[in-house]
C-alpha cells in the first residue's frame, strides 16, 4: 500500500531531546477552536455534557453508525468502574453509562480494568476485564454478558486464565466467531511471585466466557538477557493484536507504570506463532515515548481509498503530569509491511452513510470512511 500524502501535523519537529517541547506540552499549548469531527491530540477531551473524559485501557466496536468505546475510569479517586461512550464521528463522544460498577454482583471486585467488548454470534455482548479483589492473589479475568451493548451486564465468571497463574494487563482479539485473550502473565517460581513475566494468547470458549486453550506463551526477559535469573517486569504490557494483509501485528508498551513508553511490536502469520522478535515502532517525527503515550490498541478504518489503521494511545497525564490530555488517536503509515506512527495535532475521519453493522476484530473497529487533514 502506498504511503498517504503528508498531512497537517504538530509543529514541533523531533520529540526527542527538546526540553522546550516538554514544557510546552505540560503547560498546555493553545489550539484553535475546531468543528465537530476533529480529533485533537493535545487537549483534554470532554463529552457532550461537558464532563471530562476518563476512559483508558479499552477497545471500540461499531454498531450501525455508532462507535462504542469502552474503558476503565481513570479519574482521581475513581471507584473501579468501567465506562461506555458513543460517537458518530470518532471525535464527539456521548457518555452512555457505567456498564460495570462495584455494586451488586460485582461488589467483591475491588479493581475492574482493561475491558474489551466483543459480540457473539447470538447477538449478545461480552465484557472481558481484569478483576481484582482484596483477598485475591492479583488479577483474575472477569466475564459479564448483556443482551445489548448498552444493556445490563451480568457476571458469569471470574477466574484465573491458567490454573492459579495470575495476570497483568489483558485485552481481547476477535476474528469472526472466535475470540482470544491476550495477557501479560505472572510466574510463581520457588514460592516467589514474579509479575509481568511473559505475553500469552489463550483461545476463549465459544460463548467467550472462559479460556479453552493456551496458544502461545513467550517474550520472557525481553528487557534483558535471556539468561538472567527470574525478574519482575521483564516482559511487556498493554498489548493488542490486529491483522493486516494476512499478518498479525502484536503491539505492546514497556512496563513502566503510568509513564509513556516506546511502542514495540512482533509479527506472525498464525496466532500460535512463531512470532518475530520485537521491533521498535518507527515514529515521524522522532519520539522515544510514542508522543507521551502508552499504547492501548489499533483499529482499522476501511474506506474507498484503502484502510487507515488508527493508533489509540493512553496519556496518563492525571497521574504523571507528562503532556496534556489523556487520549491520543494517530494514524499509522506503511512502507510495505512496516508500520510507522505519525504525529497529527488535529485530523478527521470522514464518516459516510452507515452500511450496516461492522464488527471490531481487535480492540478496534472497521468503518467506512477516509482521512481528512485539518489546516
Amino acid at each position: 500500500m502506498s504511503i498517504p500524502p503528508r498531512r497537517h501535523r504538530f509543529g514541533f519537529r523531533g520529540f526527542q531531546g527538546a526540553a522546550w517541547l516538554a514544557i510546552a506540552l505540560t503547560a498546555g499549548v493553545p489550539t484553535p477552536a475546531l468543528g465537530a469531527g476533529v480529533i485533537q491530540n493535545i487537549k483534554v477531551w470532554y463529552d457532550t455534557s461537558g464532563n471530562p473524559i476518563y476512559n483508558n485501557g479499552g477497545n471500540m466496536i461499531q454498531e450501525g453508525d455508532t462507535f462504542y468505546w469502552v474503558g476503565y475510569d481513570t479519574a482521581p479517586g475513581h471507584d473501579g468502574k468501567i465506562n461506555l461512550y458513543a460517537s458518530k464521528d470518532l471525535a464527539t463522544w456521548d457518555y452512555v453509562k457505567p456498564i460495570i460498577q462495584r455494586t451488586g454482583e460485582f461488589s467483591d471486585i475491588w479493581w475492574a480494568g482493561r475491558p474489551s467488548l466483543v459480540r457473539r454470534s447470538d447477538g449478545k455482548y461480552v465484557c472481558i476485564f481484569e478483576a481484582d479483589g482484596p483477598n485475591w492473589d492479583r488479577h483474575k479475568i472477569g466475564y459479564a454478558v448483556a443482551d445489548s451493548i448498552d444493556g445490563t451486564y451480568h457476571r458469569t465468571n471470574v477466574e484465573y486464565p491458567e490454573g492459579t497463574r495470575t495476570a497483568g494487563d489483558i485485552s481481547v482479539y476477535q476474528e469472526g466467531d472466535r475470540a482470544y485473550l491476550l495477557a501479560t502473565m505472572d510466574d510463581d517460581i520457588s514460592g516467589t511471585k514474579y509479575m509481568n513475566r511473559s505475553l500469552a494468547i489463550y483461545e476463549l470458549t465459544e460463548d467467550f466466557t472462559g479460556v479453552q486453550a493456551k496458544l502461545y506463551d513467550g517474550f520472557r526477559n525481553v528487557n534483558g538477557e535471556p539468561a538472567w535469573p527470574p525478574k519482575e517486569h521483564s516482559s511487556r504490557e498493554a498489548s493488542h493484536i490486529f491483522k493486516r494483509d494476512g499478518i498479525y501485528y502484536w503491539f505492546s508498551s514497556g512496563v513502566n507504570g503510568w509513564n509513556p513508553t516506546a511502542t514495540k511490536y512482533a509479527t506472525a502469520t498464525d496466532l500460535a506463532g512463531p512470532w518475530s522478535e520485537l521491533k521498535l515502532l518507527a515514529t515521524d517525527p522522532l519520539s522515544t515515548s510514542s508522543y507521551y503515550t502508552q499504547h492501548d490498541f489499533v483499529f482499522p478504518v476501511a474506506g474507498p481509498e484503502g484502510v487507515t489503521y488508527v493508533y489509540v494511545g493512553d496519556r496518563y497525564s492525571q497521574w504523571t503530569g507528562i503532556g496534556v490530555g489523556r487520549n491520543v488517536f494517530l494514524p499509522l503509515e506503511w512502507d510495505g509491511d512496516v508500520p510507522r506512527l505519525v504525529w497529527e495535532e488535529s485530523w478527521s475521519v470522514m464518516i459516510p452513510e452507515p452500511v450496516g453493522v461492522v464488527m471490531a476484530v481487535i480492540g478496534g473497529v472497521a468503518l467506512t470512511g477516509r482521512r481528512r487533514r485539518t489546516r
